[in-house]
């Protein structure tokens, strides 16, 4: 787009529409009918998509009045907001963007919490259903019914991508080493539409704090445990080990207290 050019592009959940002028957005906008941190804008001067909110003037009551006077009146402006195939034209009555798919209180509760209940219930059903099918038939219904809790986890992980303004391919992302950590994070932290604005609220902050927290703990207890395990498998690290588990017990326990021992004499 050549500089200073009055044609201007809206992104929404990966999809974009226009061209639109500078005056149908700010009309949009006073209207409620754009979002000014998850839907992105590029035109006039701009070389790269940028928030609506962090355009200058978009969202500024006292550009709105100009850009009435460039842009028509108010039907004029939704006309061809609806044209362009941009927004739905309610007369300011639709409210803020909200990304579809699942958020973060959803994600959390569709992979934790309702993979247990599904569970439970199919070892409830999974008698009869066994006894429906017949024998042959019995492990095939068992492996189907048993695949269901993580058919949905994999559905909801996908829907939480979308509510992140992320295409689901990137569920393939969880099964790469060190990325995974990345998507992770996004998946558990971050609000709606991060893929766009890049900024994290309140909650996604403290929850941003435990999820790294969680992992830096987790890999150092991984890397404890493996140590743990080449102490078990080598003899020689075994019985320093059991040294110096012994010291420490005779440096703690007090010398006044004594040890039960074994007693030879039989009881009458």
């Amino acid at each position: 787009m050549s500089e200073g050019k009055d044609e201007w592009y809206v992104s929404r959940s990966g999809q974009r529409f226009g061209p639109v002028t500078f005056a149908e957005m700010v009309e949009s906008a006073r209207a409620g009918r754009l979002e000014p941190r998850t839907d992105m804008v590029i035109g006039g001067g701009l070389t790269e998509w940028k928030p609506a909110g962090e355009v200058e003037g978009l969202f500024e009551k006292k550009e709105a009045g100009k850009a009435g006077e460039n842009g028509g009146s108010q039907a004029s402006s939704n006309n061809s907001m609806a044209a362009s195939g941009s927004y739905d034209d309610r007369k300011g009555q639709q409210q803020a963007l909200k990304l579809p798919g699942a958020p973060r209180l959803g994600y959390f509760l569709g992979v934790t919490v309702l993979p247990v209940l599904l569970f439970i219930g199919l070892m409830k059903i999974m008698p009869q259903v066994n006894e429906f099918v017949g024998k042959e038939a019995a492990p095939w219904a068992t492996l189907l019914l048993f695949l269901a809790p993580l058919i949905v986890v994999v559905a909801i992980i996908v829907k939480r991508f979308q509510n992140l303004a992320m295409t689901g391919w990137w569920f393939f992302g969880l099964f790469v080493p060190i990325l995974s950590w990345w998507v992770g994070y996004r998946l558990f932290a971050c609000p709606a539409g991060y893929a766009y604005t890049k900024k994290l609220d309140v909650i996604g902050k403290v929850l941003a704090v435990i999820y790294w927290l969680s992992l830096v703990g987790s890999i150092a207890g991984g890397a404890m445990l493996a140590r743990n395990m080449e102490e078990l498998n080598d003899p020689a690290m075994m019985k320093k080990t059991i040294e110096n588990y012994e010291r420490t017990l005779k440096r703690y326990i007090p010398k006044s207290i004594d040890l039960p021992k074994k007693s030879d004499d039989k009881s009458n």
